[in-house]
């Protein structure tokens, strides 16, 4: 599947409205639709700025992570509001505290969490159609895995590791292409997955309503 033929596969997909109201409501809130990222860089500080394109990365990362789940199928077991249980056990050991359900993770732990993501994905210093996808990535498929994700769209070896040839190759590629991109290259990973895992099917039509939206979430960013 290339990129024409995605974005012809997307008009098959019934985006929910309430995504929809949502995401053009985060868009207008951090004004990517109505100016360049450029412009919009000098004219706000960065910190107001980044905050805001966080906020817009995190709102449709959570629309789809947000709930709790516990599916046989799922080999990340019990998971809220897209953080597995695994992962907040070893978050507040790291701060010496001791396990705790992860239903009972507050809205500061799961930020923190998320802002690792956000970080570790290199998403601060990345184009707003690219850290939103880079951000939603790395939280879907791991850190590692989101940059491996973006060196497939740079065509660069896939080593999971930020290197230097990457960040040299993000100068020409720090773009909303390559962000569309790597959503294809999620695409076609969703139907291998399933070849190679049937069981996985149970999150198939999930998986693809993510990616989907995701494309037409991050499409209506001005390049």
């Amino acid at each position: 599947m290339n990129v024409q033929q995605a974005t012809g596969k997307l008009k098959h997909i019934n985006l929910k409205s309430r995504l929809i109201a949502g995401g053009l409501g985060l868009l207008v809130a951090i004004s990517i639709p109505l100016i360049g990222h450029e412009t919009l860089a000098r004219t706000r500080s960065k910190s107001d700025y980044e905050q805001r394109l966080f906020d817009a990365a995190l709102g449709f990362t959570l629309y789809f992570e947000g709930g709790f789940s516990d599916h046989p199928a799922d080999i990340g077991g019990r998971t809220y509001r897209g953080i597995l249980q695994t992962e907040y056990n070893a978050y507040r050991a790291s701060r010496g505290l001791p396990p705790l359900d992860v239903l009972q993770m507050s809205d500061a732990e799961m930020l923190e969490i998320y802002d690792g993501y956000w970080r570790g994905s290199g998403a601060p210093a990345m184009h707003p159609a690219l850290a939103i996808v880079m951000f939603d990535t790395a939280v879907n498929f791991g850190i590692h895995n989101s940059i491996t994700f973006l060196q497939q769209a740079l065509g660069l070896p896939q080593t999971g590791v930020f290197d230097a040839e990457t960040r040299a190759a993000m100068e020409q590629g720090n773009n909303k292409f390559t962000a569309l991109q790597i959503v294809n290259e999620r695409i076609l990973y969703r139907y291998k997955r399933v070849q190679e895992k049937p069981s996985q099917m149970a999150f198939f039509h999930g998986w693809l309503s993510r990616d989907y939206s995701l494309w037409g979430y991050v499409s209506q960013i001005q390049n």
